[in-house]
């Protein structure tokens, strides 16, 4: 049932007459009402009941009169109250209101009840206590009730429960709201109190919350003063519960009364409530006979006793004023009048400010003084709104004199002071004897105290004059005032003069130098300290005592460091001696050392012993601003080795904690390597950062200042770990050992494990590590490793940080920098329970030996999930191989797993994260080891179409019209088919109307693009540009939920074979402002991947044509990448892509992808490792004619022969010892049903190797090598051989080593499984830092039919020289660029400069459109300016200009490559040039540096260069440039008008060009080669035959010509023994390790010998080949 209330309050009435006083009315009412008539005296007192009314009326009007009797009182009010209940139609009705004559109104309010200096509690279970609504009749109003009373309409007005009992039925005040209104105003007035005590202070408990519910506020009311104090005040809702309030009264000598008040404004909804209100220590003292002791002063007219110490402090304990009565004003200050004899010091930051009621900030700072208690009353406090952290105010006392004068008589110091608000720092009493002095700490408070005024004391002594310093600190922020009242001294006496000024010591004693003794060392060297030992330079500072005295590690960082004694052990700290005083800096501190304002911001142990008493450094929060930074560094470390680490603790705690960062520094460069930022707990936790092999570096620990001062950054037990520079060993590595080219032996597992532990880089060779599988760093995509379909979500490829700050890898593991790469997973968005994301890798042969996979993990940060790694069989059996659950610390971690099983298997990592996981789980390179085999089975394999119906022969590919083609012309441009099955799917020309057209997603990818149509309401393009209607079809950049700026997708072609120089590829490309996404189109190959093509502006909302001229390519493929620009954006689009003349043209001869390319006599080009392979790769045949050369070459063969002859001598090969069994030779197995039939020679009756399976057992292994070492040489020597594996399934395998003298054989190539019934064509780089042999391994299978045969063994002519073959002879000058075709040359600086200045377009071929690079911060500039990084200020106009400004040119760096003229200005932020009529016209066209509004009007410093001249026009900078040179900045050369290609070539010199892979430089290695390019000279004569003309043909001993001698002689020990690395195809440039050969630089070779027998000068061979 529900129950409205209605009250109806008269005027106030004044009693003339107490004989008879009644109220008189008509009324009607119903049933469901109850009527009541009461008075009151006083405001807010006691109502008493006069009548009440239950009974209904019958139909018409009844009248009633009620006898008044206000018991005395000659004032009183009258107050109908009602309610009806939910009964229909009831109510009650009222008119004609009349009193007897003896009642008069009158037009006021009542008085309030006054409350005695007594203790009271008000809980409103009985009454209202006096306390009353001040504003009825606005029907918003406070209330007594209990929630139990409360109609069920009104009850979510007020609280389900009071404070008191914590029940229903108790009563509380609360505000009713009948009616909303404009400016309605609940007003709860409290009784009026006569007086309160010094340490009164009044509690309540509040409700107020709800959407709209509003602020309060209360107010104090005194008489005589005319501005009422807010003394609590509450902002908006709180929380839904009952919550506790006080204010702080004092001593108030006049009646006060206070006020709740709360006003809505509009629209009021919530909960507004009040109850048990106490007011506590609100009397004062009471009066006695005497008092005891004389501690104690007795009250003159009140007669109460009060304690000694408040005599004279400004403040009336007595009541009557007698205890500050004869006081010593000159000692007393309460600022009502001024600062007294008090001054403000002159040597501190600001002053302390004189106020009246609140401060300017809001929660923090007094509202009222102490003196008066009211907002009448003064006092000081220091306003930190417009000071710095730290800064502080000094307020200095009259000079005291000495307590000893003074029968030493102790000095006592009172004062009042208020700590309030979020930022409070320092307020500190001090006392000093020298007027230039701070003098010592008396007292010091921190933080926040809450809002009231606390009391102190201080006992002072001193034996010389002295001064008492208040001095008051600035925390962070606005909410920091403190503030300070009421200061007086008892028992001091005042000095009559000033303090001395203190003299500074200068320490005495002449200063002592060092010399060095004597020595013989140069420049390079250093010199010890004590013997004058001399060593390199490059040893000292590399952790490693050279000099016998160590000296050499003296001035060095120490290896560890636990900062005992607060030694910094060789860090250094860099602070900038200009800066003013309180610099966030490095300090070494101690737990005990931790003053009471420093509790919880820094640790009170160490990490080292775990006590007080330890030490450790710290970041002093408490100085600086936020932001800045403190750096400690070491001294240049000179070198380090492939293990080197530094590891420490580290202790971040606090809210508002900043950062911990560590660089290392090369010169003016810094690099990131570690970072944590955020609140990490009040324990300490470690770090580590890998630094390995690094030379002439500092390492940087940077701490970055938080938002305030809570929360130091500390570290403690630095150290250096397996950081001595490398020691090469006196010693010959183990077969368990990797020999890297300096002879520095690692274990083999290290081998390819993305770490430089060789620390020449030779043990991650990409050549060395390219056969090794699921061999990973995720630069680019996830190599081999592939997303599961049916996990949760996907691991997402990551730069740099991920979102979860403070627990992302500040770097990844390969490059070890923030543009470096990783894969991870962090909680989903959007967060469901339990995800998990897999990737798995290539699958592994169970013949696998000794076969591990390795990997690096980053898990850190509040993790709830799980890393695991499963090995999954064939037969989709798991087993459980790691697991790690939790925060695992904050840096990369190695984990090496040993694998083995009973069948094939792939290895499964899963990452699991549950619902609220705040951490990061990242993974980076990930490999197994060299001795892990692929296995010929595929566990997961992708459905592909069924073949057309039909047959082809043997080794072909059956098309879509029945046609058959060789799979090597997929995919190479040409319609082979006639109906382009072989090209379709391959990433082709496409419309995009039928499907991708081969064009397929990368699956490393956490989003696509998508093939869609047109829509308005998305964020696609709303037309296609094939049909131009919403109709047509186009590939978009999907925009999915979770997505965020910076992610990837890659829309990747299938690896074409070739194309042609005339190539080009054009698409249609779609960017507006809805349709958001960066396009980048990239072009991969087995050399490097390149950025050909970009747009990063808007291009409007339409389709734009993109062109990009391809030429000549060979095994390349083309990727569109979408890169997000905002989080949640998608929709750029492409259409409509064509290649153009890509097909080979062999009318083009001469032009070949590779200046190394063999040019078959049809003008085709093939590679040069493909020439005498024993298979034609030319049409015509070509490349195996004349092949004599090859055949010599230790351990080359065919296994044909006379009858009877040694395969063994004839090949230069022998059967090993250290394996089971012997291979055989013969002319097919022996084993029907294993093994070939025939030998793969062309011919009758050749022969073959092979092993017999049927007479060994399963895992037998034998093992046949070349019997002469070939030189060291990584990425140069090609084996070319012929295998068969075919038989049973449980085929064994066929491995290819390479074998130097000492350390581990080198897997090269290795296959397993049972193959096709054919020899299969294997081409393998063999390579070694060492003189290696070859050597065929094979291991017998799982049963007889597992025979292995090779055949045909072949090797390029690079692996006798150990080097790449010379080029042809160069006919540009070593500062050119040869051109494409090979007939013109362009001066080097004008590659890749814009301008095509090759005929064929070659020297602007594949250039990068972008200068790479990270910008240093942009923090300490102004507008329109760019920061260097040494904090150099340069006008923006100087960005992306072509001319580096800055010392290291960072103001170049993320620049488009292209270059602007006539005064346009290239824009970094849209690459794009701005025309000269858009710069400084007032509108910003370039938004990232504005430089276009730059410079204007000024010149820039060194503007023009080379003798240009600055000039205004229009205020816009310009150059005017000498003749010879021209652009913006008169910094480019004007090009002359001549040619630069050499004259043509003569006719016959024309024919020598046909082989583009050999040249002159052979006879310069060995003489013996220089036969080859006599060969090769006489079949490049014969490539163009005129008519008439014929060429002798040259026999191939190949292929069955016994004509020449087969056992020529060959001078194998005159092999050359240096290493030479090649390059090719591989980014980095590997420094060559080598010796000095005493070898010979030729060797007699018949085959080189001409049909006369007589050899041919090598300088005639010279001449040939010049072009």
């Amino acid at each position: 049932m529900q129950e409205n209330f209605g009250r109806v309050h008269n005027y106030l009435f004044k009693v003339f007459s107490f004989i008879l006083n009644q109220i008189r009315f008509w009324y009607q009412m119903t049933e469901g009402v109850n009527v009541s008539v009461d008075i009151r005296t006083t405001a807010g007192g006691h109502m008493k009941r006069a009548a009440d009314l239950t009974t209904p009326t019958s139909k018409g009007w009844t009248k009633l009169e009620i006898s008044l009797v206000p018991s005395g009182a000659e004032t009183f009010q009258i107050i109908l109250q009602g309610s009806v209940l939910e009964e229909p139609n009831a109510f009650f009705a009222l008119d004609d209101i009349s009193l007897t004559p003896g009642c008069a109104a009158l037009n006021t309010i009542l008085p309030n009840s006054i409350t005695e200096h007594k203790d009271s509690t008000c809980t409103f279970e009985e009454n209202s206590c006096g306390w009353f609504e001040n504003m009825s009749n606005d029907n918003f109003d406070w209330i007594r009730s209990s929630s139990s009373a409360l109609p069920s309409n009104i009850k979510n007005q007020a609280p389900a429960q009071d404070h008191t009992t914590n029940t229903a039925e108790g009563h509380f005040m609360f505000i009713l709201n009948d009616k909303s209104n404009f400016f309605q105003t609940a007003e709860l007035a409290s009784p009026r109190f006569n007086q309160s005590g010094p340490g009164c202070t009044m509690s309540f408990w509040y409700y107020n919350y709800g959407q709209a519910v509003g602020a309060a506020k209360m107010y104090l009311e005194v008489d005589g003063v005319q501005t009422r104090t807010v003394v609590w005040w509450t902002y908006n809702t709180q929380y839904n519960q009952w919550l506790q309030g006080s204010v702080q009264l004092g001593r108030l000598t006049r009646p006060f009364s206070l006020t709740l008040v709360k006003v809505s404004l509009s629209l009021y909804d919530g909960v507004a409530a009040m109850d048990d209100i106490m007011f506590v220590n609100c009397s004062l003292p009471p009066a006695v006979d005497n008092c005891e002791g004389t501690n104690w002063f007795w009250c003159e007219e009140t007669r109460a006793c009060i304690d000694q110490l408040r005599v004279c402090d400004l403040v009336d304990d007595c009541g009557d004023g007698s205890d500050e009565d004869n006081c010593a004003h000159d000692l007393l200050c309460n600022f009502e009048n001024g600062l007294c004899n008090w001054q403000q010091a002159k040597e501190d930051d600001f002053d302390w400010t004189r106020n009246k009621g609140q401060t300017s900030t809001v929660n923090t700072g007094p509202s009222k003084d102490h003196t008066l208690g009211t907002a009448e009353g003064s006092y000081l406090y220091i306003e930190a709104s417009d000071q710095q952290f730290g800064s502080t105010a000094v307020l200095l006392s009259p000079v005291l004199d000495a307590t000893v004068n003074h029968i030493n008589k102790t000095c006592i110091f009172r004062f009042h002071y208020h700590m309030f608000g979020e930022q409070i720092f320092r307020l500190a009493v001090r006392k000093r004897t020298f007027r230039n002095m701070k003098g010592e700490e008396l007292w010091a408070k921190y933080g926040a105290h809450g809002d009231i005024w606390i009391r102190e004391t201080l006992f002072i002594n001193s034996s010389q004059p002295f001064q008492i310093l208040m001095e008051g600190t600035v925390g962070d922020n606005l909410g920091g005032d403190i503030g300070i009242d009421d200061l007086s001294f008892m028992d001091c006496t005042l000095y009559n003069g000033d303090l001395p000024a203190a003299v500074p010591t200068t320490p005495s004693g002449p200063s002592r130098s060092s010399t060095l003794p004597s020595n013989n060392c140069t420049a390079n060297e250093f010199i010890c300290k004590t013997n004058g030992q001399c060593v390199d330079i490059i040893k000292k500072c590399d952790f490693r005592d050279d000099c016998s005295d160590k000296t050499d590690e003296l001035p060095c960082v120490s290896k560890t460091c636990d900062f005992d004694s607060g030694t910094l052990c060789g860090w250094k700290q860099q602070i900038d001696s200009s800066a003013a005083e309180n610099v966030f800096q490095w300090f070494t501190g101690q737990g005990s050392g931790i003053h009471p304002g420093e509790v919880g911001n820094r640790p009170s142990t160490d990490h080292t012993m775990g006590t007080k008493q330890g030490w450790y450094l710290y970041a002093d929060s408490s100085n600086g601003k936020f932001g800045h930074t403190a750096d400690i560094i070491t001294p240049v470390i000179s070198l380090s080795g492939p293990k080197c680490t530094l590891s420490f603790w580290y202790h971040m705690n606090g809210v508002t904690i900043g950062s911990l960062q560590v660089f290392s520094k090369f010169g003016n460069s810094t690099q990131l390597l570690w970072s944590q930022s955020g609140n990490q707990g009040n324990r300490w936790k470690q770090g580590e950062v890998f630094l390995g092999v690094l030379s002439h570096f500092q390492v940087v620990l940077r701490a970055k200042r938080g938002v305030s001062y809570m929360g130091d950054i500390t570290v403690d037990d630095i150290s250096f770990e397996n950081c001595a520079s490398l020691l090469i060993p006196d010693r010959q590595c183990s077969p368990e050992e990797y020999s890297c080219a300096n002879k520095y032996c690692i274990p083999k597992d290290q081998l390819c494990d993305f770490n430089n532990d060789c620390a020449d880089h030779s043990d991650e060779h990409p050549v060395i590590c390219s056969t090794i599988l699921g061999h990973c760093d995720f630069e680019f995509d996830l190599c081999t490793w592939r997303q599961w379909r049916n996990d949760s979500f996907d691991w997402t490829l990551k730069l740099g940080s991920t979102p979860t700050l403070g627990a992302s890898p500040a770097t990844d593991h390969t490059l070890r920098n923030p543009t470096g790469h990783y894969i991870y997973i962090e909680s989903p968005f959007p967060q469901l329970p339990g995800h998990l994301a897999r990737i798995s890798g290539p699958s592994i042969s169970k013949r696998s030996k000794d076969c591990k996979i390795i990997f690096y993990y980053h898990m850190a940060g509040d993790i709830i999930g799980s890393l695991i790694v499963y090995q999954v069989t064939l037969s989709h059996y798991r087993t459980l191989l790691f697991n790690l659950t939790g925060d695992q610390g904050h840096y990369w971690q190695r984990a090496v797993i040993t694998l083995s099983a009973d069948e094939d298997f792939e290895i499964m990592l899963e990452g699991w994260v549950g619902k609220g996981s705040k951490g990061v789980i990242a993974l980076d390179d990930i490999t197994f080891t060299k001795e892990c085999i692929c296995s010929s089975i595929a566990l997961h394999t992708e459905p592909t179409p069924l073949p057309p119906t039909g047959s082809c022969p043997h080794g072909y590919l059956e098309c879509q019209n029945g046609n058959c083609y060789q799979p090597e012309k997929r995919c190479d441009f040409v319609n082979d088919c006639s109906d382009n099955t072989d090209e379709k799917e391959c990433g082709t020309s496409c419309t995009f109307e039928t499907g991708q057209c081969g064009w397929k997603n990368s699956l490393a990818d956490n989003f696509d693009w998508i093939l869609g149509q047109g829509s308005f309401q998305s964020l696609r393009p709303a037309n296609d540009q094939s049909l131009g209607n919403e109709n047509g079809h186009f590939m978009y950049l999907e925009a999915s939920p979770g997505s965020l700026k910076g992610d990837k997708a890659h829309l990747r072609s299938s690896i074409w074979k070739e194309s042609s120089v005339k190539c080009t590829l054009s698409f249609w490309y779609y960017r507006s402002q809805k349709a958001t996404g960066l396009i980048r189109v990239l072009i991969k190959t087995d050399k490097n991947l390149t950025e050909v093509w970009n747009k990063t502006e808007n291009q409007g909302a339409r389709w734009n044509k993109g062109v990009i001229h391809l030429r000549k390519i060979r095994n390349f493929e083309i990727i569109f990448e979408g890169i997000r620009t905002k989080s949640f954006g998608g929709g750029a689009a492409i259409d409509d892509i064509q290649f153009k003349n890509c097909a080979p043209d062999v009318s083009l001869s001469g032009f070949c992808p590779a200046a190394t390319d063999y040019v078959c006599q049809n003008g085709k080009c093939v590679q040069s490792d493909l020439v005498c392979d024993y298979k034609s790769d030319c049409e015509d045949g070509s490349d195996e004619f004349h092949c004599s050369q090859f055949i010599n070459i230790p351990g080359s063969c065919s296994f044909d022969g006379p009858i009877g002859s040694s395969w063994f001598t004839n090949c230069s090969l022998m059967q090993k010892n250290d394996d089971d069994f012997d291979w055989t030779i013969g002319s097919k197995s022996s084993t029907a049903g294993t093994g070939p039939v025939t030998d793969h020679t062309p011919g009758i009756g050749g022969m073959l190797l092979y092993i017999n399976s049927a007479a060994q057992r399963e895992g037998d292994i034998a093992r046949v090598a070349t019997t002469h070492p070939f030189p060291a040489s990584v990425g140069v020597c090609h084996l070319r051989f012929w295998y068969y594996t075919y038989g049973s399934k449980e085929m064994g395998t066929l491995k290819v080593y390479s074998v130097s003298e000492h350390g581990m054989p080198l897997l090269m190539w290795s296959v397993t499984g049972n193959k096709e019934d054919n020899w299969i064509y294997a081409n393998v780089l063999v390579s070694n830092n060492y003189p290696f042999k070859v050597v065929f391994e094979a291991e017998v299978g799982g049963d007889d039919l597992t025979d292995i045969a090779i055949d045909d063994i072949s090797f390029t002519l690079e692996c006798v020289t150990g080097e790449p073959l010379p080029h042809p002879p160069a006919t540009c000058s070593p500062d050119a660029f040869r051109c494409l075709d090979g007939q013109q040359c362009t001066l080097q600086p004008w590659e890749c400069d814009g301008e095509e200045d090759c005929a064929d377009g070659s020297d602007e071929l594949n250039c990068p459109t972008m200068i790479p690079g990270i910008l240093p911060p942009q923090d300490k500039c102004g507008d329109k300016e760019f920061q260097c990084s040494n904090e150099e200020c340069i006008p923006s106009l100087l960005r992306c200009d072509g001319v580096p400004d800055c010392p290291s040119e960072e103001d170049e760096l993320g620049c488009s490559a292209i270059s602007c003229f006539n005064g346009s200005l290239l824009c970094g932020s849209s690459r794009q040039c701005i025309p000269v009529t858009q710069r400084c016209d007032g509108d910003i066209d370039c938004g990232d540096f504005k430089s276009d509004e730059s410079s204007c009007s000024e010149c820039p410093n060194a503007y023009c260069r080379n003798g240009g001249t600055c000039i205004i026009i229009n205020r816009i900078a310009l150059c005017r440039c000498l003749s010879q040179w021209k652009g913006n900045r008169c910094h480019i050369k004007v090009k002359p008008t001549g040619p630069l290609s050499p004259p043509p070539a003569s006719k016959k010199d024309e024919n020598v060009s046909t082989w583009v892979g050999l040249g002159v430089g052979l006879s310069l290695v060995v003489l013996s080669l220089v036969a080859i390019l006599v060969v090769l000279s006489e079949k490049k004569k014969c490539t163009r035959p005129s008519s008439g003309t014929k060429c002798d043909s040259i026999s191939n001993i190949m292929y069955g010509d016994e004509r020449e001698n087969m056992n020529a002689g060959f001078a194998v020990d005159d092999l050359l023994t240096s290493l030479a690395i090649s390059v090719y195809p591989w980014h980095t440039s590997y420094k060559a390790f080598s010796n000095e050969s005493t070898a010979p630089t030729s060797f007699s070779n018949p085959l080189y010998e001409d049909k006369r027998g007589n050899r041919e000068a090598s300088a005639e061979i010279i001449e040939i080949v010049q072009m």
